[in-house]
């Protein structure tokens, strides 16, 4: 797909909602398995893997911006302190707000859970070490990116399914399938806006004329991305 430049965040949503849709229904098969065999009611032990997947969510979510801006902007604290808070906001938002939205908008007792605030030591460790991890890699791991959105989306899914499951919401019901879409655009929102289109805004603002910033989106894109995504 042509890189228009014309608006870097619409390109990226489009370039990525198929992706994301595949992405949140294996893990929603994932979750319904689980939610079936091992965990049939709501318990400690789901809320810990939510917890865990949430986690791991920040870790990626962090170490994605970081290295993007890492590499076309070589202000090591910009890039960790952008990577930190847009990963802190979009994660809870993904993974907790919108969810949580939807299930009361279908009727689901959902209860509100954030767990940056409720967590905050091992939320705010994974982020930080992520971000700083990101800057540090992006260095020697070409197309480091590429890879990490991909887990960041899918952990993005896992995380919003297994709130769903723990919080509220039946897997063996009309409802569940009518919060498919609800949870596509949770998670794809807010994960392309934190993984290129935050990054991507501040490397562009931050060049020095408009054939400089076509140039660098152009190398933000392919850097992203392989051809034919």
């Amino acid at each position: 797909m042509e890189h228009t430049h014309k608006n870097i965040f619409v390109d990226e949503l489009s370039t990525h909602w198929k992706f994301t849709a595949v992405a949140v229904i294996v893990s929603g098969l994932i979750i319904s398995i689980l939610k079936l065999t091992i965990f049939p009611d709501a318990s400690p032990e789901t809320e810990d893997l939510f917890e865990g997947f949430f986690i791991s969510h920040l870790f990626f979510a962090a170490l994605t911006p970081a290295s993007l801006l890492a590499k076309y902007k070589k202000s090591v604290w910009l890039g960790v302190i952008v990577a930190i808070i847009t990963s802190s906001l979009t994660c809870t938002l993904s993974d907790i707000v919108l969810p949580y939205i939807g299930g009361l908008a279908l009727g689901y007792d959902m209860h509100f859970h954030v767990c940056i605030i409720e967590e905050p030591a091992l939320s705010w460790f994974f982020i930080i070490t992520g971000a700083v991890l990101g800057y540090i890699l992006s260095f020697s791991v070409r197309k480091l990116s590429r890879y990490t959105h991909g887990l960041h989306i899918f952990l993005s899914s896992t995380a919003a399914g297994m709130y769903l499951i723990t919080y509220g919401v039946s897997v063996i019901s009309i409802k569940a399938l009518i919060f498919l879409p609800i949870l596509i655009f949770s998670v794809l929102i807010p994960c392309v806006m934190n993984d290129i289109g935050v990054p991507s805004y501040i490397v562009s603002i931050n060049s020095n004329g408009k054939a400089n910033k076509r140039e660098l989106l152009d190398e933000i894109h392919h850097e992203h991305h392989d051809h034919h995504h």
